[in-house]
């Protein structure tokens, strides 16, 4: 709306007015207000609190770079939140839309909107990082609950929910401080996702309270995909390129620990008899790999049903205030990590 008014001219609340169609409007200033709006893509339905209360439709919406990864469901970590989702749905006779957006704002609002067009929507849950924070809160302001997995948007009015990333990155960087490493390498992908950006945060801020030294070398970023080519890759280079090498490398998520695990071990290396290897998540195939993959334990399932208990709550008392529901991990010492 404050958009819309800088466009027109008119105040927020008199475009206030006429998009909630309250108050005595000329015909003139209404069209202008909504020409403007209808050029600027808001084109939004309104959420009617009767009807759609009743739906028992509720849309969950991720970035379509899952889909690289076999979708939602092909995805270890996103596997298990879904199944947390359906788990509480299937209780309370509910029924799951899911839908990938790309991360291209224009085209995204147009899938949005014909989603929302053609049913009756109950709530929406949005799952990952790579999704534009404007849309989420158009979508808000629309009036539609709406509840956030595995990203924050901490100054906006957004339910989310949250690990403590940073809590278990100090955690398993603690365990291999203990172990005997002082040298530990950072196996990443993007910063820009805020879990992985977390979790940077806690090894940084580890490695200055034990007084280490923060060896940039060690710091390895790869791409965005799920991770085990990535860091494959790059440990591969890392042997060929570098002098110094780290004794312990934590990697940002398990996938990219199993990738760390095979470039080393392919290389002819012991795992953990020449180097340890952490990771983030605990998905089912760390426990299974050769070593077992020491890890912090995210409770999946439970960020899952927790999002669908607080969507609930949301759609029957939408005036509830805003929360940051930040849910506790788990250190699992395992065998890919051992004294130095």
């Amino acid at each position: 709306m404050s958009d819309i008014a800088n466009k027109t001219g008119f105040s927020v609340s008199t475009v206030s007015r006429v998009i909630n169609k309250k108050g005595n409007i000329s015909n003139q200033t209404r069209d202008a207000i909504l020409n403007a709006a209808n050029e600027m893509g808001y084109e939004f339905k309104k959420y009617n609190k009767e009807t759609n209360q009743k739906s028992k439709y509720i849309a969950t919406v991720f970035n379509n770079r899952l889909d690289k990864q076999g979708g939602i469901l092909g995805n270890p970590f996103y596997a298990q939140i879904a199944l947390g989702l359906e788990n509480f749905i299937k209780e309370h006779n509910y029924e799951l839309l899911i839908k990938s957006i790309t991360g291209v704002r224009k085209r995204d609002r147009k899938t949005i909107k014909e989603m929302i067009a053609s049913q009756e929507i109950a709530g929406m849950i949005f799952i990952g990082y790579m999704i534009d924070e404007k849309l989420i809160m158009e979508i808000k302001e629309s009036g539609m609950p709406v509840v956030v997995i595995d990203n924050h948007f901490w100054q906006e009015n957004i339910d989310c929910i949250l690990n403590d990333n940073i809590a278990g990155s100090k955690k398993m960087m603690n365990h291999l401080i203990e172990l005997g490493h002082k040298n530990i390498g950072f196996i990443s992908g993007p910063l820009d996702n805020t879990s992985f950006e977390e979790r940077y945060t806690g090894y940084i801020n580890t490695l200055r309270n034990h007084s280490l030294e923060i060896k940039d070398k060690f710091i390895k970023i790869g791409d965005s995909t799920y991770g085990t080519e990535s860091a494959y890759k790059v440990i591969t280079k890392m042997l060929k390129e570098e002098k110094e090498l780290p004794t312990a490398f934590f990697a940002v998520n398990d996938s990219r620990a199993i990738g760390v695990i095979k470039a080393l071990q392919d290389a002819g290396f012991k795992v953990p008899g020449d180097f340890s290897v952490a990771g983030f998540d605990d998905i089912e195939t760390g426990r299974h790999i050769t070593p077992s993959l020491t890890t912090v334990k995210i409770f999946k399932q439970e960020m899952g049903i927790t999002a669908m208990e607080r969507l609930y709550e949301l759609i029957n008392n939408p005036d509830e205030k805003t929360r940051k529901i930040v849910i506790p991990v788990e250190l699992i010492k395992r065998n890919s990590t051992d004294t130095i």
